[in-house]
């Protein structure tokens, strides 16, 4: 059963966004959990919206540019230089495609966010498109995908503008039109992305972003 506001019946979304924990049914296993989960309302439909979802804090509770740049630089320190003076010159995704090739990592050893993970499934299942959308180097975001299994495409930094805050709301629209896909993200430049979004999806987000989001929010995961 549904406990929400402790009164067994979950809020309309007019008054805010749906924030219910997901407690067992009396003949059932209590799942694994590794947080309180927001889910939808029982019989809720799947929204006819592909949605996008964010990568590093969203899916993962990794963040894979840190990954980066601390293992390969500190087995390669002669790389800094070069890696300040494309970040200081704008060319982020340069030194985010350099380092992404010569990272080496393994995608089951990451730490995901298992219940937004399983909402995602239960969303693949029901026939949602799922586009994983990340500033992290295509070449990461795709390896990482492919471990997942779920999702239909991946947007990703190549080559180009960083895949973050106002550019990835950009290609979001650019591809699905104004408020036409969902969004789920957790960070401060995914405000950015959200109010172009026709679904608000908070995962994982900090205090001073959730204030700011969650009068919009559709579905909020902690």
């Amino acid at each position: 059963m549904f406990n929400c506001d402790g009164r067994g019946a979950p809020r309309s979304r007019l008054a805010a966004p749906a924030i219910c924990s997901v407690a067992p049914l009396p003949s059932e296993a209590a799942p694994s959990l590794t947080g309180v989960a927001h889910r939808p309302r029982p019989g809720e439909e799947i929204s006819d919206l592909p949605l996008a979802v964010d990568l590093d804090g969203t899916v993962i509770l990794t963040d894979m540019s840190y990954m980066t740049i601390s293992r390969v630089l500190l087995i390669r320190p002669w790389l800094v230089p070069w890696m300040l003076y494309k970040e200081f010159s704008g060319r982020r995704s340069v030194w985010k495609r350099t380092l992404g090739e010569r990272l080496n990592f393994d995608p089951e050893k990451l730490t995901y966010h298992e219940e937004f993970l399983r909402w995602l499934k239960q969303q693949k299942e029901g026939g949602r498109i799922l586009i994983l959308c990340t500033a992290s180097d295509r070449r990461v975001a795709e390896k990482i995908a492919r471990h997942i299994g779920i999702f239909d495409d991946v947007m990703a930094t190549d080559l180009g503008p960083n895949l973050a805050g106002e550019n990835k709301a950009a290609a979001l629209v650019e591809r699905f039109g104004e408020k036409g896909f969902g969004y789920a993200g957790n960070s401060k430049s995914d405000l950015a992305v959200w109010p172009h979004a026709g679904e608000v999806i908070v995962v994982n987000a900090k205090p001073a972003v959730r204030r700011q989001i969650e009068a919009d929010a559709h579905l909020i995961f902690d």
